[in-house]
């Protein structure tokens, strides 16, 4: 994934020693992920997620959520508008479904506004990047055995989550790397999940998490 500014030639080449290998990018991100999405779903999708390409933290907690039903496109969320490539490829998807995800100053009312014209469109936000993943968990999922926490600090744990997530039908919550907010902590206690596994080491998720202490304040 990505072009060779993201993953070089030369790992690209060592990695063709190993057998058969493809490179799906774009000049940007926001191409990359459009592209990824015409290689996933050819014969289209149900539902599309759209999240800000600016951060990481939406898109993470959505990975994991849409549970391989439809494409994570990234967009310019602070834009007044879609881009005319991502509102193509929707209406080629033929998805009956527009989920946004973070709040208006993530995702803007203008990209929100058109997106509603090319199918039923929700949003899933809130204050920050916690509030957003409980809120894209709390849609997403009625009840769980087992959830799934990472820094919400930093993306490359979270990212490898999201496509753990789904395996074993685990919702992901993204967390202040020392401590749990009280909220999410309720919600997991909602979902009924007996189990919680944490994502990276001690230094990404110290052991005040694993004891589940709540936040102050």
């Amino acid at each position: 994934m990505g072009g060779v500014e993201a993953v070089s030639a030369e790992a690209e080449a060592s990695l063709k020693e190993l057998g058969e290998v493809s490179r799906i990018g774009g000049v940007d991100r926001f191409e990359a992920s459009r592209n990824l999405a015409k290689a996933a779903f050819p014969d289209g999708a149900d539902v599309a997620v759209l999240a800000t390409g600016t951060t990481f933290a939406d898109a993470l907690s959505a990975g994991a959520a849409v549970d391989g039903a439809g494409p994570v496109l990234l967009v310019n969320g602070p834009a007044g508008k879609l881009d005319s490539a991502t509102a193509d490829l929707l209406e080629q998807l033929g998805v009956s479904k527009i989920v946004i995800v973070g709040g208006s100053e993530s995702v803007s009312a203008g990209i929100l506004n058109q997106a509603a014209t090319i199918a039923p469109t929700v949003r899933l936000g809130g204050a920050d990047r916690y509030a957003t993943s409980r809120s894209i968990n709390r849609y997403s999922f009625d009840e769980a055995g087992r959830v799934l926490l990472a820094t919400g600090e930093r993306f490359p744990d979270a990212l490898s989550g999201s496509a753990y997530g789904p395996r074993i039908d685990a919702p992901l919550f993204t967390v202040p790397g020392s401590c749990i907010p009280a909220e999410t902590l309720k919600r997991i206690t909602d979902l009924g999940a007996t189990e919680v596994t944490l994502l990276g080491g001690e230094q990404a998720l110290p052991m005040a998490v694993a004891d589940l202490t709540v936040c102050a304040g």
